[in-house]
């Protein structure tokens, strides 16, 4: 196979050397982020498994956050972070008032650090989703440059022998084999990447969820303490 290749390069147009070498390189970087993605999401999968065991069923503030010193590079940890940082700015007086509005900005503080980790997250898979559309488009003009040069030949030799047309097809399906060679496993990685993405960020959501909850429960208990003691 590999033989067969370099005979087609040997006698191919510069069109076609360009068109494959630019598959290879594409194909260099999608191997590289498929890796880089599932090493990535190895180690994300992982602490989400090690969070969610050391958290417990019940846990307290001061529980999240000694995890979140313990696994800082945690998702979760940074989400945590991020809620524990806008709690720390607001008041000390929980009022009936107040009470739904300071929910709400711990709310919107979990939202945006989720965001954060969503975008993290996200960045190599429009490399991959670029791979997967343009790679067979590419691969469809190494095509049609290879059978236009074909009948080109044809027409100039006045003959339609095979070895006056071979040279120039297969030309034409090099260049739509490297072309599926990129698509294929970027748009199989990028699905699958893609899954895991939305399930880490319902994870996400779901803690952020219940980070506002256990707040929400925390200054409820704070305001009927004050409430019976005027009582």
């Amino acid at each position: 196979m590999h033989s067969v290749i370099l005979e087609i390069l040997k006698q191919a147009t510069g069109s076609t050397f360009a068109i494959v070498g630019l598959m290879f390189l594409l194909s260099i970087g999608v191997w590289a982020t498929l890796v880089q993605k599932w090493l990535a999401n190895g180690s994300r999968k992982r602490s989400f498994a090690k969070w969610r065991e050391l958290m417990g069923e019940r846990p307290t503030f001061q529980d999240l956050l000694k995890l979140s010193k313990s696994i800082p590079d945690s998702p979760m940890g940074r989400i945590t972070k991020s809620a524990l940082s806008e709690m720390e700015g607001l008041s000390a007086y929980v009022s009936y008032d107040s009470l739904e509005h300071r929910g709400e900005l711990v709310r919107e503080s979990t939202e945006r650090a989720v965001d954060v980790e969503k975008e993290k997250n996200e960045r190599s898979l429009v490399f991959l989703a670029f791979c997967s559309a343009t790679g067979p488009l590419i691969g469809l003009l190494g095509t049609v440059w290879g059978i236009m040069d074909s009948f080109y030949q044809i027409g100039k030799q006045g003959s339609g022998n095979i070895t006056v047309v071979a040279p120039g097809i297969a030309e034409a399906l090099l260049a739509t084999m490297a072309g599926l060679l990129v698509a294929i496993p970027s748009s199989v990685g990028y699905n699958a990447f893609a899954g895991f993405n939305r399930k880490a960020e319902s994870l996400m959501f779901n803690f952020g969820s219940e980070l506002v909850s256990l707040f929400k429960r925390g200054d409820l208990s704070a305001l009927e303490r004050s409430t019976a003691k005027k009582a």
